[in-house]
């Protein structure tokens, strides 16, 4: 099942706001978290008056459900990371033999593969940052 095009739009406002799934139930008029999930996973279909009563209850537009997905600041774009090698060797005046050498390996490698490991890394830090304030947050003042 394919998720709506309107989750994350929806989802990246949500966090912006502090709301939860749990919080929507009224809004889907539901019982539980569950359910409510079931309209993000493509299961239940969004109909037009729950769209309005959503878009009501986080105070954006409805039009906020059909903008294109909005791409990851971090999303590493290959040809910018080519041109940024290339610029430092050219600033650190490195010999033709070390811009032969660093290019045949970043080569090699792939700009692709290396902008996709980056785009693991990225998410795995982030998610632990997430945990960590988590955390903080869970823990209790000095009496």
């Amino acid at each position: 099942m394919k998720q709506p095009a309107w989750v994350q739009p929806i989802q990246a406002v949500m966090k912006k706001k502090g709301v939860k799934q749990r919080d929507l139930m009224s809004v889907f008029n539901v019982n539980s978290q569950g359910a409510v999930s079931h309209y993000f996973s493509g299961r239940n279909k969004l109909s037009d008056k729950q769209m309005t009563e959503f878009a009501d209850f986080l105070g954006i537009s409805k039009s906020t459900f059909f903008q294109d997905e909005p791409k990851d600041e971090h999303q590493l774009d290959t040809n910018s990371l080519t041109e940024a090698f290339q610029t430092l060797a050219r600033l650190d005046e490195l010999s033709d033999g070390e811009i032969t050498s660093f290019f045949n390996v970043y080569e090699k490698m792939g700009p692709d593969r290396i902008a996709e490991v980056y785009d693991v890394l990225y998410k795995i830090n982030k998610s632990k940052q997430e945990q960590l304030s988590t955390t903080i947050h869970t823990l209790k003042k000095a009496p």
